[in-house]
């Protein structure tokens, strides 16, 4: 049987010799080793280098030290067979040991050189029994085994104690930097070795376990933090995700109400065509009706009217009747498809075979509009009822009907009598377009006092050009006149003449047109000329009549 040693060659335990026993023998500085070199030996690291003993080789493979291990002067990066004779540096200028061999056991007791390091020899070989690190035996090893395995697997066995061993001698050298910091402190268990060890003072200890407990917390802390702004986000997420969903199925309802609605005023067209026979059906429709319409109104007020109109795919016309309408104070109303198709006839007619007068129209509008817009704020009336003129005259202060009404606003004599106008053989004021605007101003007043309530402006309108009297007779005829008195029902139900009908959307066809000129092919102008600036306008003709009432 043969006995292997580590004599030591170089150092201060120079002759000093150190029986290597089969198994995994650690070597360094630190007192934890099996072979542990003198405190004084600089070049040695904490926990240098490992070897590995089997009955039928010796291995040694470095850990990481800081000045190498070297075998025969050469510095070796991975695992190396060491033979008899083989010498071992540990640094460059550290220590040296030669493998030797004896078939007889040889003196291992400590060499000591000089007196001055008697006090410094420290018993540095330990029993396999009392080594506290991971051991490997010599029954792990098979000649059949092969070596790199070996290997590989003595040394996860020991990772964990040679990455323990550097993170301990940065400690006492007090080169421990941030990032090794941060790694021991979120190693609860290796840090507990460390300390176990006790290698370090009280302070250190108390530190490091004050230090990993308060970054333990402050992880429990960011951890709870983090929970609950996840929790949060789904939590917000979720909410708009379902609102989303909810909001979209408001628009997909609203949708199959709108075309139900339709649906509803082709069924109510048909049946006014003998409403005395179809009286009941009439009234279950009408009933039904306004119950989809009340649906259709609470949906449409709970969606963005960009979002409803995208939602329903509304005509992009019926999109500025609406607008007009909104101007108007109209709010719970379906338009009738039949509105929107006599809009755009009108607005073809206007921007087609008639866009020559519609133009000196919109040039008159800019002189006489900032006059009328005045008077109208003034007086609390709609401005948009200012395309009154526009229909009734365009804006013609001298215009004249073969019926005799006149001016800007077309008043019969008895009428600007009635409100405040000089009208005799020697003056007439219905021709000058202040004092007309007034007037117009006045009976408009007194129209929405008579028709106030749901589509007053609409019915101010109807009136204007029908008279008062025969809206009031249309309104008479309505079986619920609590409910049902709105300028839609009247419409609907066929109660007005054809050309009150046609009065409506012939002035929103106006507003649209002067509102979108450039959309619709008619020119802009510079700067209006003032009402002093304005060339008079000499012809009594010079402008489309509208038919109307003598009522008026």
């Amino acid at each position: 049987m043969s006995f292997y040693y580590l004599e030591i060659t170089r150092g201060i335990e120079k002759g000093k010799r150190y029986l290597l026993n089969d198994g995994a023998i650690s070597v360094g500085r630190s007192s934890q080793n099996n072979i542990a070199f003198h405190s004084q030996e600089k070049n040695v690291s904490g926990h240098h280098a490992i070897i590995y003993k089997s009955p039928e080789r010796i291995l040694i493979q470095d850990l990481v030290s800081t000045n190498g291990t070297f075998i025969n002067e050469v510095r070796i990066t991975e695992q190396y067979e060491i033979r008899p004779g083989d010498e071992l540096g540990f640094g460059k200028d550290g220590p040296r040991a030669k493998l030797i061999t004896s078939e007889t056991p040889l003196d291992t007791s400590p060499q000591i050189n000089s007196a001055e390091d008697l006090s410094q020899v420290t018993t540095s070989i330990k029993t396999r029994e009392e080594a506290p690190h991971p051991i490997v035996h010599a029954d792990d090893f098979t000649c059949k085994e092969d070596q790199k395995a070996i290997f590989k697997m003595k040394h996860q066995q020991l990772s964990e104690f040679s990455l323990t061993g550097q993170f301990e001698n940065k400690i006492v050298s007090k080169n421990l930097d941030s990032d090794d910091m941060k790694k021991l402190l979120n190693d609860g268990k290796r840090l507990e070795k460390i300390i176990e060890r006790g290698n370090m003072g009280t302070t250190e200890t108390h530190m490091l376990r004050n230090m990993y407990l308060a970054n333990k917390t402050m992880k429990r802390q960011w951890q709870y933090l983090i929970g609950i702004i996840i929790f949060i986000s789904l939590s917000v997420i979720s909410f708009f995700a379902i609102r989303a969903y909810q909001y979209k199925q408001l628009g997909i309802r609203a949708q199959n109400i709108r075309k139900t609605l339709d649906e509803y005023e082709k069924r109510i067209s048909e049946a006014n065509v003998d409403p005395d026979q179809n009286k009941d059906k009439l009234d279950k429709l009408i009933n039904e009706f306004e119950e989809q319409q009340k649906s259709y109104n609470s949906i449409k007020g709970k969606i963005k009217k960009n979002d409803f109109e995208d939602f329903v795919s509304v005509d992009p016309l019926e999109r500025k009747i609406d607008e007009v309408l909104s101007r108007f104070g109209e709010t719970d109303y379906h338009i009738p498809k039949e509105m929107v198709v006599r809009v755009r006839y009108h607005i073809d007619i206007y921007s087609g075979r008639m866009k020559g007068i519609i133009s000196r129209y919109m040039e008159r509008r800019n002189t006489y509009f900032p006059m009328i817009n005045k008077i109208f704020r003034e007086k609390n009336i709609p401005v948009e009822l200012a395309y009154v003129s526009m229909l009734e005259s365009g804006f013609n202060p001298v215009a004249l009907s073969h019926a005799g009404a006149r001016g800007l606003w077309q008043f019969m004599p008895h009428t600007g009598r009635r409100f405040g106008l000089i009208i005799n053989d020697t003056l007439d004021e219905r021709i000058i377009p202040e004092k007309a605007t007034v007037a117009a101003a006045e009976y408009f007043k007194e129209l929405i006092a008579m028709f106030g309530g749901k589509s007053s402006v609409m019915l101010c309108m109807a009136a204007y050009n029908a008279g008062e009297g025969r809206i009031f007779r249309a309104l008479k005829k309505i079986d619920d006149p609590m409910r049902n008195r709105d300028f839609w029902y009247i419409y609907r139900m066929g109660y007005l003449a054809e050309e009150t009908n046609e009065y409506i959307p012939r002035v929103i066809a106006l507003i649209i047109l002067t509102e979108n000129q450039k959309e619709y092919g008619f020119g802009t102008n510079g700067k209006a000329p003032s009402m002093e600036e304005q060339q008079p306008v000499n012809q009594e003709n010079d402008f489309v009549e509208v038919k109307f009432s003598d009522e008026k």
